[in-house]
């Protein structure tokens, strides 16, 4: 129960692309990168997913090390006028109360699915607890890169953002 309420909490707080989702003691089979092209609406090559890949990997790694201000370091926001600009301070505030609610003891990588340049997903599956009888506690993460004149940004989301929380990725 107590789980719970700090996850809807956590949820509320962030209202975005760190999306912590139902915590499970499962786990699940292995590695898969999953890219949506139903709707190609942009243009992608290998380059792409490594840099999103690469950003995306050295964020999390900063989040196991507790290396939050680094973590922090590395998010942006879309604002209403559509720039993107550095996570703003009452965000960050808000980003790191999470991050030590939920720390990163371990994680796995699940997917990458890009949409459009304001419209993509990276997954990964963490640890964030363990008990005594070594029971993983896990939750989701849910990164949202934007690419903006060839550039790859990690951004935050809330709901006065352009696109909001209304992503039409499907989970």
């Amino acid at each position: 129960m107590k789980y719970k309420y700090l996850r809807i909490l956590a949820l509320a707080a962030i209202a975005i692309p760190l999306c912590l989702c139902s915590c499970t003691g499962e786990k699940k089979g292995g590695d898969t990168t999953a890219v949506d092209i139903n709707l190609p609406t942009m243009t992608l090559d290998s380059q792409d997913t490594i840099i999103v890949d690469q950003l995306s990997t050295e964020f999390i790694e900063h989040l196991k090390n507790q290396e939050y201000s680094d973590a922090i370091a590395m998010l942006y926001y879309l604002d209403p006028d559509s720039s993107i600009v550095p996570l703003p301070r009452n965000m960050a505030i808000r980003q790191e109360q999470i991050f030590r609610t939920f720390p990163v003891l371990d994680y796995r990588f699940e997917s990458i699915r890009f949409r459009t340049e304001t419209d993509c997903q990276v997954k990964f599956n963490f640890t964030f607890s363990r008990n005594a009888e070594g029971k993983d506690y896990t939750t989701s993460l849910y990164l949202q890169p934007i690419r903006r004149d060839g550039q790859w940004y990690l951004t935050v989301r809330d709901s006065s953002s352009p696109n909001g929380s209304a992503s039409k990725i499907e989970n």
